[in-house]
């Protein structure tokens, strides 16, 4: 016979295991501290949702926050597979004490406690900074994209909607007809039609309505927004919104793996210190520049401190977004995608006269726009004495006219300045005008971005920017790769917070473990 090992445990050998639950789980086991953590915050506001006076006793919330937040920094996400791990691995049994939660359990306290857990992402965040793993003196905000719960071949217009809606209505009509017909031919057969409880096809029935009237306000809204509107009054063709049916306050946005999908936007402020995130939020379109002021005021509320440095990419390059941020005392740094090359301390534009035309020689060194290779408007140089700009070639820009728009954070006036025209060298390269006049606007914001560009100019601008994407873009790749969460679970924009903040929390949870000495040596007083 062939030598093999042989195991170490017969199947039907009677087995003595260790006699408690604690002492299969070795002392340096992360879990521990995992649970320690968990203790040592404040459980009071969750408590006050469950009634103990009459009724089985309920379990402590801290356990199932427990196994949700642990499941998720293992990558398990979905609650039929937490079920099955609190039944078959010890480290769940042990953060469980033994108790087995039904996945219908764990699906309902996912979105019941949002504003609970909010205390707790700031409970485990303030114990980072008292530990002095964290520090909100700069952080960084950045956005990513993640599938919504909804197909992305299930979308409609308005119009769509509302034919459906008609077909609905109609089948609703006859399906009521037809057993209002049939009680009347044999009235007391099947004994009293129950009025609590409507037949399972007529349910199904009002269901798909209620969620087609949904989808049809969400289309509706988006066909009459502001953005919307603005494209019709300058006569661009604008396209009727296409919603997501089972999901209708996601929007269908472009996926960077390719094509388009109804999506959220997820966004997180990661401090720079430990890498922590400090805030998190979900937006139901694109990027959103006021973000960067709201994320601000956030995290001043929480924790009562404001950051000193904002670091963002160019998705938030609004003038108000910067305005924001001044007016908070918040030195940002976020380069203007629509201004060129405005880290470029070589820029010929800026001389000293600018009434003196560029040396031909310098022409190919001027900026120029990132969409048509046109030259930049900061090849225009601006003279608030005389309140005009002047143009590569030396000539003056004159005012001309004033022009209101909406902006993301309230109205913006903007002066407009043209040039006279004629014959210009640099014409072909300045504007596809068939007048051959260009314009440079200017806001009330333009000193804000004129500073941006001199701080990210400077090396000390460029060597604090350059820590962004690893700062930012760490906590999406952790999330998205060793969570799984590259699609929500939940739908309705409500829900998928909820479901994010719980990744955000898990990911935070996650990280003060790793750092076990530091974080035991501060709990350690709290844990007596």
């Amino acid at each position: 016979m062939a030598r093999w090992a042989q195991p170490p445990m017969q199947r039907e050998q009677i087995r003595l295991f260790s006699p408690n639950l604690d002492a299969m789980i070795p002392d340096d086991h992360p879990i521990r501290l995992f649970d320690d953590l968990l203790s040592a915050c404040d459980w009071t506001p969750w408590e006050n949702h469950y009634c103990r006076v009459h009724g089985q006793p309920a379990i402590h919330p801290r356990v199932v926050a427990g196994v949700i937040l642990y499941g998720l920094s293992h990558g398990i996400r979905r609650s039929r597979m937490l079920e099955y791990m609190l039944a078959s691995n010890i480290d769940f049994m042990w953060l469980a004490e033994g108790r087995t939660i039904d996945h219908s359990t764990i699906c309902g306290f996912r979105t019941k406690f949002r504003r609970e857990l909010k205390q707790l992402f700031k409970q485990l965040f303030t114990i980072a900074i008292k530990a002095g793993l964290a520090n909100i003196e700069t952080v960084a905000l950045d956005a990513t994209q993640v599938k919504a719960n909804s197909s992305r071949h299930k979308t409609a217009t308005a119009a769509t909607i509302t034919e459906r809606m008609a077909r609905l209505d109609q089948m609703i009509e006859h399906m009521l007809a037809e057993a209002e017909q049939a009680d009347a031919e044999e009235p007391g057969l099947y004994g009293p039609i129950p009025t609590d409880k409507l037949p399972k096809d007529l349910a199904d029935a009002k269901q798909r309505r209620e969620r087609l009237t949904k989808a049809l306000a969400a289309a509706k809204a988006r066909d009459e927004s502001p953005k919307a509107k603005a494209k019709a009054r300058k006569g661009e063709k604008v396209k009727p919104a296409a919603v997501p049916i089972a999901d209708p306050e996601s929007k269908v946005l472009p996926n960077k793996e390719g094509g388009f999908a109804p999506n959220y936007t997820p966004t997180t402020t990661t401090e720079s210190h430990g890498g922590f995130i400090a805030d998190a939020e979900v937006l139901p379109g694109g990027e959103d520049p006021q973000q960067a002021v709201d994320t601000i005021d956030r995290i001043e509320e929480a924790f009562g401190q404001k950051p000193g440095q904002m670091l963002a990419d160019s998705a938030y390059d609004s003038g108000q977004t910067l305005a924001g941020l001044d007016k908070r005392n918040v030195e940002a740094f976020i380069p203007f995608k629509q201004r060129g090359d405005t880290c470029d301390t070589d820029n010929p534009a800026v001389r000293d006269d600018p009434t003196q035309p560029v040396g031909e020689s310098e022409w190919d060194k001027l900026p120029r726009g990132y969409r048509n290779g046109k030259l930049d408007r900061t090849a225009f140089v601006y003279d608030g004495a005389a309140d005009c700009y002047y143009c590569p070639m030396g000539r003056k820009l004159e005012f001309c006219r004033i022009h209101n728009r909406a902006g993301s954070a309230g109205p913006v006036k903007s002066r407009y300045y043209q040039c006279a025209g004629g014959d210009c060298p640099l014409a072909d390269q300045c504007t596809d005008s068939d007048s051959g006049r260009r314009s440079v606007a200017h806001d009330d914001c333009e000193h804000h971005r004129q500073a941006m560009d001199a701080r990210l100019a400077s090396s000390r601008g460029r060597k604090i920017y350059a820590q962004r994407k690893w700062i930012a873009e760490t906590p999406f790749g952790i999330i998205k790769q060793r969570m799984g969460l590259r699609q929500f679970l939940l739908r309705g924009l409500e829900k998928v917070r909820a479901e994010w903040l719980w990744a955000c929390t898990a990911f935070n949870l996650a990280k003060l473990v790793r750092n076990g000495v530091a974080v035991r040596a501060y709990i350690a007083p709290i844990k007596g």
